[in-house]
């Protein structure tokens, strides 16, 4: 009898097993074909894990995927992807910072694709929020500095270009919000930054190698 139900619990564990492995073989097949930069490939391999069962409501799924559509320039959904992984409650505490910066760097490129003034605005807005708040978790995370100067910098340049000419009575600007870096270093990078406007941004996005079973991919803000 004993050996009977034993036999039995093989044949019951036997398709979850089956299961598993082909999940794990799908989730080898996306991680090289985005090692390899085919991202339209990756992201419907990807698209098919946060498809299975197991998967289902998966942050790691859903932060695999949104990398695969930003390399793609899909900002607007892997802006949503990012922010579904950072959710509080997410067991994967740097998978939840690294998801905040990506959509930081989502918003941003979304910002400069964007060509209405107001739309900039609002987009660069909460992008400087997603990186003040992966800085107010780790004060010494440098690309989000980095990219704190640099989208301030564009939205500065926004709220001036709105500025009534000089001559005309108009209301005080605000004074811009405190720079979390020396004004030395942030006008070094931000010159830097200023030759290619596609490569606004620092590191994106950030990515790590995934497992089977729940992933933990590195990412700065």
């Amino acid at each position: 009898m004993i050996l009977l139900h034993t036999l039995l619990l093989v044949f019951a564990l036997a398709p979850s097993m089956q299961e598993m492995l082909g999940e794990y073989r799908l989730q080898l097949k996306a991680d090289a074909l985005y090692e390899r930069r085919a991202y339209r490939e990756a992201e419907t391999a990807f698209r098919q894990i946060t498809a299975l069962p197991a998967q289902k409501g998966s942050a790691s799924a859903s932060f695999n995927l949104a990398c695969a559509l930003y390399m793609q320039g899909k900002y607007p959904e892997s802006a949503t992807l990012f922010s579904f992984s950072a959710k509080p409650g997410n067991k994967e505490r740097s998978l939840g910072l690294n998801a905040i910066f990506n959509e930081g760097n989502a918003l941003a490129m979304r910002a400069v694709g964007s060509n209405g003034k107001a739309e900039k605005k609002i987009l660069f807005r909460q992008s400087l929020n997603h990186f003040k708040a992966v800085l107010l978790t780790d004060p010494g995370e440098n690309d989000a500095k980095i990219n704190y100067e640099i989208v301030r910098r564009y939205l500065d340049e926004l709220e001036r270009s709105e500025l009534p000419p000089s001559g005309f009575e108009k209301k005080s600007a605000p004074p811009p919000p405190p720079s979390v870096i020396s004004q030395d270093t942030a006008k070094r990078l931000l010159e830097n930054a200023r030759l290619e406007e596609s490569a606004l941004m620092q590191h994106i996005p950030r990515t790590g190698k995934a497992a089977a079973q729940g992933s933990k991919n590195n990412q700065d803000w």
